[in-house]
């Protein structure tokens, strides 16, 4: 062979070693990439799943609708005393009031917790994880509702001390600490209880309640007293609305295929 074959080979070699090489990076780093923007997706996912369950609505599923609503006039709620933490008073322009009673001027009623209380099949598996957020220095929602077993993420947007003091009785009582903002505790609940009221030994206004169910059906009230409870098998169902302040109220409700059928709750105020 001759110099000139010898060193055009070589060239040629070195050349398909390198492409071959640079090629090979480049795979793994999409691979890498692909894996990433996969996570990325999953986590996305788990959080859009938040409102909703993981199992499909059956076909022939049924929806409840309805309305709270509150006769005579709702005592004036308090102002609540946030100036001991200079940090909870300078995170609102205006004064709070407490939010255990919510009523808009046509007397609708706002955080009353509606629920399916003698449901006996199987229920979808729950979704992503539920929510407890302190914004404010209050909890957020004031109202909700998680299922046995689903995830339940707790955090602190606030840069001040919260704890978390969760007065459960069938299931275990907690209080957990957050000194961090934007720190997050995880629980679960393994029983049904209804309800769970959640305090901050810190600030002494701060308190939630959540209800935690074997299904998904239940919903809360927002603040022109609608809830909406979808995704039911049909039948006959008890129904109740459970408000902090005027206690329970229960109806019966019969659900066809695919029927929307509106219920209605009204509260006395004394």
């Amino acid at each position: 062979m001759t110099m000139k074959k010898f060193l055009a080979t070589l060239f040629a070699f070195t050349l398909l070693l390198a492409v071959a090489c640079g090629g090979g990076g480049e795979s793994a780093a999409y691979e890498e990439d692909e894996e990433e923007e996969g996570a990325a997706g999953q986590t996305a996912t788990a959080s859009g799943q938040t409102a909703t369950t993981a199992a499909a609505a059956p076909a022939d599923a049924a929806t409840i609708t309805g309305t709270i609503k509150m006769a005579g006039a709702a005592a004036a709620m308090p102002t609540v005393p946030m100036g001991a933490d200079p940090y909870c008073a300078g995170a609102h322009s205006t004064p709070v009031k407490a939010p255990d009673v919510v009523v808009s001027a046509d007397g609708s009623l706002a955080n009353v917790f509606v629920y399916i209380k003698d449901f006996k099949g199987t229920a979808p598996a729950p979704g992503g994880p539920a929510l407890l957020d302190q914004v404010g220095c209050q909890y957020t929602p004031h109202v909700s509702g998680v299922q046995v077993g689903q995830t339940l993420e707790i955090k602190n947007s606030d840069a001040t001390l919260h704890n978390v003091h969760a007065l459960a009785k069938a299931n275990s009582e907690f209080n957990v600490g957050q000194p961090v903002k934007d720190m997050v505790s995880k629980k679960t609940f393994d029983k049904e209880e209804v309800m769970i009221k959640f305090k901050c030994d810190v600030h002494g206004w701060m308190n939630s309640y959540m209800a935690v169910l074997p299904h998904p059906y239940f919903g809360v009230s927002q603040g022109n007293g609608s809830f909406t409870i979808a995704g039911v098998p049909p039948g006959t169902y008890t129904i109740e609305a459970w408000h902090e302040k005027f206690g329970a109220q229960t109806q019966q409700v019969t659900l066809g295929a695919k029927e929307s059928k509106p219920i209605t709750f009204t509260f006395k105020s004394s």
